[in-house]
């Protein structure tokens, strides 16, 4: 099938295990901790803390995180991360098992786990184009990468969702823990030798200012990073509250949290498989379009929806958009990035998602206490169509630049 032709590569398809491992694992333990706070507190705000804790510190990491991709060894920052990952979690574990948990010491935990996720993104999003030997296949892998994501966000909440009410949240974490020490294990195996590169004198600040600024000077590139940032801090965030729907608007319990999350999660995948199926990065900026519309529409039609079912079939419709739009901004960044900077414009895009993705969790969680669920998400939606406006407006003019790097490249 055409969706799993970068698994001709031994390297890229041990890594892909252990994303599998890793993604799973992160699913089951973001439905865990949302629930426990919500459990603990019974307040939208918290769950706008918890999760803009995470965001913000990964945020400011990320600075460093994409001149260290560009500099050192992107197999062995990985491995050390994912170790790390393992030891936060079993912590997490222990302290939820033994009933000293709390929202301070989760704040904590996951200021700590954003710092890694913070030092971890760049390097992963940038080896995967190491790991494919062959180029044309790059959309493929990234495509894959988002569907291997996309039905752990179905299976890992639906699997919480049955574990939590029978387990509790603990157990949960220590699946985790588990779960990413064998991504470890499975990442030993690849075979990795990264090309010789000259040792920068530079300090790290110069580094990622230079790739800072040819971001932002670069035009195509610019459009990009303005378009999800911006969805993101208006509508991404929507996943924050999910529980107040489950429990508040539909008085039900985690089971149904776990659904709506797995139906994102569904509609995800079948963006990745969408995106995983074209032979390269043409056409792309065209479906951004479109999938920022689905996205903005569906998000709408779930903030003032009455019915679970109508609510379940919308969740759906936004992990469609919300893949066709972040996946199709990731390929078309790794093509149209060069290759000495690729790290650091990567680093800047995770930045600007995780800072736009952090204020926007927090806001979210503020403005659902204030005013509801539903008339919050209802002007996120709003948001999203403007950026949609906006992106359209200069369709035209990216298409023509993108696709001369792309022809400059070979990768059109």
């Amino acid at each position: 099938m055409l969706i799993f032709r970068a698994l001709q590569s031994k390297n890229y398809r041990l890594f892909f295990a252990g994303q599998a491992f890793s993604n799973l694992g992160n699913m089951m333990k973001q439905v865990a901790i949302g629930w426990l706070v919500y459990r603990l507190t019974d307040s939208a705000l918290l769950l706008g803390v918890v999760s803009f804790s995470r965001e913000i510190s990964a945020f400011l990491f990320s600075t460093l995180a994409g001149v260290m991709a560009d500099r050192y060894n992107k197999h062995k920052l990985l491995m050390f991360c994912q170790g790390a990952v393992s030891l936060n979690a079993a912590l997490l574990a222990w302290l939820t098992l033994s009933d000293q948990i709390s929202v301070a010491i989760l704040i904590v935990l996951q200021v700590l786990f954003g710092l890694i996720s913070g030092l971890e993104m760049p390097s992963r999003h940038a080896f995967v184009n190491d790991l494919v030997e062959d180029k044309s296949y790059l959309t493929n892998a990234i495509a894959l990468n988002s569907s291997l994501f996309n039905t752990a966000r179905i299976v890992g909440p639906a699997i919480a969702g049955i574990l939590i009410p029978l387990i509790g949240e603990g157990y949960c974490f220590l699946l985790y823990a588990i779960l990413s020490f064998s991504v470890v294990l499975i990442f030993l195996f690849i075979r990795y030798i990264p090309i010789p590169k000259e040792v920068s004198k530079r300090n790290f600040l110069e580094e990622f200012k230079e790739g800072a600024r040819f971001s932002l000077k670069t035009k195509h590139i610019r459009l990009i990073l303005v378009l999800v940032s911006g969805i993101t801090l208006l509508g991404v965030s929507y996943m924050v509250v999910l529980p107040v729907f489950a429990a508040d608007v539909f008085q039900a319990d985690a089971v149904v949290f776990g659904y709506m999350t797995s139906a994102v999660g569904l509609g995800s995948l079948l963006g990745a498989f969408f995106v995983g199926a074209k032979n390269n990065a043409m056409g792309l900026d065209k479906w951004i379009l479109i999938g920022t519309i689905i996205f903005g529409i569906a998000l709408g039609t779930f903030a003032l929806s009455p019915y679970l079912w109508l609510s379940l079939l919308a969740l759906v419709a936004t992990g469609l958009g919300r893949v066709i739009i972040f996946t199709g901004s990731n390929t078309l960044l790794q093509t149209i990035a060069p290759e000495e900077k690729r790290g650091r414009i990567l680093s800047f895009y995770i930045m600007l998602f995780m800072g736009a993705l952090s204020l926007g969790s927090f806001a979210i969680g503020w403005v659902t206490d204030l005013v509801g669920g539903p008339l919050t998400l209802a002007g996120g939606s709003v948001g999203v169509l403007i950026m949609a406006l906006y992106y359209s407006r200069n369709l035209l003019a990216f298409r023509k630049s993108t696709y001369k790097v792309m022809r400059q490249s070979g990768a059109a």
